[in-house]
């Protein structure tokens, strides 16, 4: 875990956060199949689609507010977003696998 977060991969130290800014979803159905944003990583910033393998919306069990799920994933290249050491002895190309909870919040008063 601390060599992954290190300067020659994550460098969590500098880049502290990862972040994703949507800008586009593609629905079928009136379900979300994709959704297109630029992901930074390591100050790097790309394009990317991220494919939506299961979305559901209903009352959470817990809180008793309305609350939706998702899983998504994206192929991506380690070497383009300044990770590429030991590619191409280890995968260059990696998946990324999002599980996303959302919870709807009550106004504010």
């Amino acid at each position: 875990n601390e060599h992954i977060q290190g300067a020659d991969f994550f460098d969590k130290a500098k880049y502290p956060t990862i972040s994703f800014k949507s800008s586009n979803m593609e629905f079928k159905g009136g379900q979300p199949v994709g959704l297109t944003g630029d992901l930074t990583i390591k100050g790097v910033t790309r394009p990317v689609t991220l494919a939506s393998t299961h979305f559901k919306c209903m009352l959470h069990p817990m809180l008793r507010a309305q609350a939706c799920g998702a899983n998504a994933t994206a192929k991506l290249k380690r070497s383009d977003f300044n990770m590429g050491k030991n590619a191409p002895f280890v995968s260059d190309e990696v998946t990324l696998t999002l599980a996303i909870e959302a919870v709807k919040q009550p106004p504010a008063q």
